[in-house]
């Protein structure tokens, strides 16, 4: 039900390296603490029990294909993999329209392990730099019946960052109230994931609701958190993307990014075609394609055999084919089933990726 494309980084190593990591870097439910610490315990969905036991050598049982077992020297974990990356740049795109609640309390209960998991993996990593995007650019203002059409009919102040496509989201359910803060320890738009508030930041910043306008903007959304414009100083996204780090994106939702030919953003979906999506992620990272690292939730079947259509009462998954044949476009990417029960194995094989967009990486 996954797919990863591979560069020549060894699948059956990359596993143990990732299920031994996971296994040992968990993370409370940030629900019930919010101190950031990674001690693993039975609630935490990268807890395992009776895994590999994080013994490095690479014997998981041929679990990847009956591949051969690959001893400690050269995995991650043991620094004999040669990363080429110092920096990561994490921008998750959630889906906040009113069939994503589940799968956004699933989100928040995974990440703060996953990214524990990498920096264990990644020693070569200095920082992450973590930013969260929903795909509606005015949730909480008209209705689900009637959402606007421009920010200008609201009576809101439309120049705030709460109100502009890609700008990061700073306040909880994606400010349906503006007056509240996440209160991220940066002071920025964006969160540090080595940060001891990191779960609890996530947590406020990832339910963004279910108030956002039911036709998504899903790239729509990545493009313009990445763009010249959300990043210069004094915008939105000031500072957040850097030439010198790696680009790691997670789309998480349960429809499609419809094609805006009529009647246009925001009811239209995200303009332009996976072409145009990957031409404008790659050109944001100075033209290097090895420095993105593509991750996708998404849903549809038969593709993914546990996702039914998208049903009246939000069970199931819309397929994606616009959203997964731009995700495909990437050497180093990896999409799951947005419909799954728990997040463990997708985030488990997605730190392979993460790892092969590492090493690939070119300064």
């Amino acid at each position: 039900m996954n797919h990863m494309r591979s560069s020549g980084v060894s699948t059956p190593l990359m596993l143990a390296t990732g299920l031994a990591l996971l296994t040992g870097c968990g993370e409370d439910d940030p629900r019930g603490d919010s101190d950031g610490d990674s001690g693993a315990d039975s609630d935490n969905p990268f807890d395992t029990g009776g895994g590999p036991g994080g013994d490095g050598d690479g014997g998981t049982g041929g679990d990847t294909g009956g591949g051969t077992a690959t001893d400690g020297d050269s995995d991650t974990g043991g620094g004999g993999m040669n990363n080429a990356c110092q920096f990561i740049d994490f921008v998750f795109v959630v889906d906040n329209s009113r069939s994503m609640a589940d799968e956004q309390e699933q989100l928040v209960l995974a990440v703060p392990g996953f990214v524990d998991a990498m920096e264990n993996a990644l020693p070569s990593v200095k920082n992450f730099r973590v930013g969260v995007v929903d795909t509606d650019s005015y949730p909480g203002l008209g209705t689900l019946e009637d959402p606007l059409d421009s920010c200008t009919r609201s009576g809101a102040d439309c120049s705030s960052c709460d109100y502009q496509t890609g700008a990061f989201v700073t306040k909880p359910n994606s400010a349906t109230d503006p007056s509240t803060s996440c209160n991220f320890s940066t002071g920025s738009s964006y969160m540090e994931g080595d940060s001891e508030t990191f779960a609890s930041e996530f947590e406020c910043a990832a339910l963004t609701g279910t108030a956002g306008n039911g036709t998504e903007q899903q790239i729509g959304a990545l493009v313009e958190a990445i763009s010249d414009e959300r990043n210069a100083p004094g915008a939105c996204n000031e500072g957040f993307l850097r030439d010198e780090a790696l680009l790691v994106f997670l789309v998480i939702t349960d429809e499609e990014d419809d094609n805006a030919v009529a009647p246009g953003p925001p009811h239209g979906g995200s303009v332009g075609d996976p072409d145009r999506w990957y031409g404008a992620v790659v050109a944001a990272k100075n033209g290097r394609p090895t420095n993105v690292v593509a991750l996708g939730l998404v849903g549809g079947s038969p593709r993914y055999e546990d996702c039914t259509d998208l049903s009246t009462s939000n069970e199931g998954a819309e397929e994606a084919p616009r959203i997964q044949a731009f995700l495909d476009k990437f050497d180093a990417s990896f999409t799951g089933s947005v419909c799954s029960q728990t997040y463990t194995e997708f985030f488990t094989e997605a730190l392979m990726a993460v790892e092969e967009g590492c090493v690939s990486f070119i300064p």
